[in-house]
């Protein structure tokens, strides 16, 4: 008895420390979010702990039924490109895994009668713990998590490289979001909506109650509109101007006040610089999996407009799905004889009805 007991204690007190790489980690180019994860009430966090992330949900595939028991990349996966030196780079990691095993995220159901909180990362396992070793970095997603990460239908899309080279947080909360807005173009949130969304609405403690100043009135960062307009708006449309995210902004002013005075604003509207031109993304061919998608679409005549402008909402799993029912077709009495007039109004529809669909979503997340 002593003997296993002297054994246990040996055990809890050696130092357990993540493994070495285990397996390849194998990135995309494009990320996929969850759009209730996009639109989740997401507190700041620095940005390299946002490039972690981003490393981890761009190893989640398409045809994944469950999440990995851990995610692994190099560290060299962060800093790259992203100012951070070798120097600095150990403390920089500490800090953001500091954060991300801290970090909770708040859901809310659309009719507001459920409301729940979870970590984002697990630190149970003892086995395998966050941490890193020898320049690779292990991370655990929450298991309670894995439907927002695996299986997702409803997505917001955006380019891994871009996003990695962002400097500010908040730029970085502004590719996310605008992403959601492709097909549209535009985002029209209330000033309190973007609030919440850039972590600038009222302070909490740590039991979620409200903080006040002395005057007694909410605590909250960058109270002054125009504050809040020059500290979180400024840097992001300046980092945005080079990407396909690069906007344009206008504040919404109130339209009802029967005084005298300026009128107050009340939301924003950000328009997308650059419009759908119907032409398919280089960086679309370079993948393999949506090159191969691609290529079966035109096999069918369905047009590189009609594929820039609907796949990424319609998802590669299902244009594969589609071309295979295509195939079936074939060889029964339900051939298709005009594949371009036939393929393309399928196509379409799909898409339509995607970017609806994905368009309802957005404004019940944001409470529209």
């Amino acid at each position: 008895m002593a003997d296993g007991m002297e054994g246990e204690d040996k055990r809890s007190t050696q130092l357990v420390l993540p493994l070495g790489l285990t397996y390849e980690p194998k990135h995309r180019d494009l990320v996929k979010q969850h759009w209730h994860v996009t639109f989740a009430r997401q507190g700041r966090m620095s940005v390299t702990a946002k490039r972690i992330m981003a490393r981890v949900i761009d190893q989640v595939r398409d045809d994944d039924f469950k999440l990995r028991p851990f995610y692994q990349f190099r560290i060299v996966d962060i800093i790259t490109d992203a100012g951070v030196t070798k120097e600095t780079a150990t403390k920089e990691i500490q800090g953001a895994l500091r954060e991300l095993t801290a970090a909770t995220w708040e859901f809310e159901s659309l009719d507001k009668s459920e409301w729940y909180i979870r970590h984002l990362l697990d630190t149970t396992i003892y086995e395998r713990p966050v941490g890193y070793k020898n320049g690779v970095i292990t991370i655990l997603l929450n298991p309670a998590l894995e439907p927002y990460f695996v299986q997702i239908a409803h997505y917001s899309t955006y380019q891994l490289n871009n996003y990695m080279g962002l400097k500010s947080w908040y730029s970085m909360r502004f590719f996310e979001i605008l992403s959601a807005f492709r097909d549209t173009g535009v985002w029209c949130p209330t000033v309190e909506q973007y609030r919440q969304l850039m972590d600038c609405s009222e302070e909490k403690d740590k039991r979620g109650k409200v903080k006040k100043n002395k005057e007694g009135n909410p605590k909250m960062k960058y109270p002054l509109t125009k504050d809040l307009i020059k500290y979180t708006i400024a840097e992001p449309s300046e980092e945005l101007a080079g990407t396909n995210l690069a906007f344009d902004y206008q504040p919404v002013y109130e339209t009802d006040r029967l005084t005298r005075g300026r009128k107050k604003i009340t939301g924003f509207k950000f328009t997308l610089k650059r419009k759908q031109d119907g032409k398919i993304p280089e960086y679309w061919l370079q993948n393999t999996v949506v090159s191969q998608v691609v290529a079966g679409l035109r096999a069918w005549k369905v047009t590189d407009k009609n594929i820039a402008l609907y796949l990424e909402d319609i998802g590669t799993k299902a244009a594969i799905k589609l071309v295979y029912d295509w195939q079936l077709k074939e060889n029964t009495d339900d051939r298709i004889n005009d594949r371009v007039k036939y393929c393309n109004a399928v196509f379409v529809r799909m898409g339509k009805a995607a970017q609806e669909r994905l368009k309802q979503e957005v404004e019940a997340a944001l409470g529209q």
